[in-house]
Order: C-alpha cells, then structure tokens, then sequence
C-alpha cells in the first residue's frame, strides 16, 4: 500500500509542477512588464520637464537626424536614469494645445514656437522584449508608448543665445 501511495504523489505533483511553475514565471513577467511600463512613463516625464526649459530651437517633424544641442539634452534626461530605453526610442514635438496631436513645424519661422506658454511633448515608444517563456507567449511584440508633455516656461529666448539654455 505504501509504495501505491508514493507513486500517486508523484503522479499528482507532475500534474501540479507545471501550473506552479506558469503562475511563478506569470507573476515575474507581470512584474518585469510593469516595471519596463513606468520606466518609460519616468523616461518621457524627464525628457519633457527638460523640454520645458530648454526646448529644440526649430520646430521639426522628425528631431532624427538634428544637431541642436536642446535635442541632445532632452534625450540624455529621458535616457539617464532608466535601462533598455535608447536615444532612438525618444521623440519630440511642439503643440498648440494640450488636447492637439498634430505635430507643428514651421519651415519659414522654425523658432517662432520656442516661447512661454507653448507645449512641449515628449513620448518614448519603447519595444518590450519578454523575460521568461510565458511572456514570450503573451506579451511578444508589445509595444510600450509613453508621452509626457509640459509647458514652455522660459519666457523669452530672443535677448540670449538660443543655444546658451541648452549647454
């Protein structure tokens, strides 16, 4: 009767293993994706609170490829004090008002939206890349988008160096 015993125990703690072991690495994913959530969250908030004093000097689309020194140091803000985010993974933009989603460029007078009272916006889109098995099932090819925007608090950037806020 003893030895019946034993085996049904292992029997049932075959059964048992594998939904332990899915809840465990359910919850350290869960976890992990939180985690990458508010870094990204922290990143795009550190990126606009730069902004806000020290915005981009023209108004662009895309900040990609731009050698503004702003631009530089809006990306070191967001990426300073968080893991797994890169420079590219950060975009911004200026905005009229703080429901607009259109991005405002101006080709003939870029800076004209470099003032007090406008909106800068800072969004980090970030690819979350799973730790364990289970989150490769469920969470692969997640994408965590991020936006923070605040207001231009600089009062005016005519009477200095555009540059000098941005060193």
């Amino acid at each position: 009767m003893k030895r019946k015993s034993r085996g049904q125990a292992l029997v049932e703690f075959a059964l048992v293993f594998p939904l332990i072991m899915t809840f465990l690495f359910a919850s350290i994913e869960l976890g992990f994706y939180v985690y990458s959530w508010s870094q990204a969250n922290y990143a795009a908030r550190r990126g606009a609170e730069q902004a806000s004093s020290g915005p981009p000097v023209r108004a662009r689309a895309d900040y990609h490829l731009d050698d503004d020194p702003c631009v530089s140091l809006i990306r070191a803000a967001a990426i300073r004090t968080t893991i797994g985010i890169r420079a590219s993974d950060v975009k911004m933009g200026y905005k009229l008002q703080a429901n607009d989603t259109r991005i405002i460029t101006d080709a003939n007078d870029p800076t004209i939206h470099r003032k007090a009272g406008n909106i800068m916006q800072v969004q980090v889109i970030y690819d979350y890349e799973p730790l364990t098995p289970v989150g490769d099932f469920f969470l692969s090819g997640r994408t965590i988008d991020a936006t923070s925007r605040r207001t231009i608090v600089r009062y005016d950037f005519s009477s200095i160096d555009p540059l000098s806020v941005c060193h």
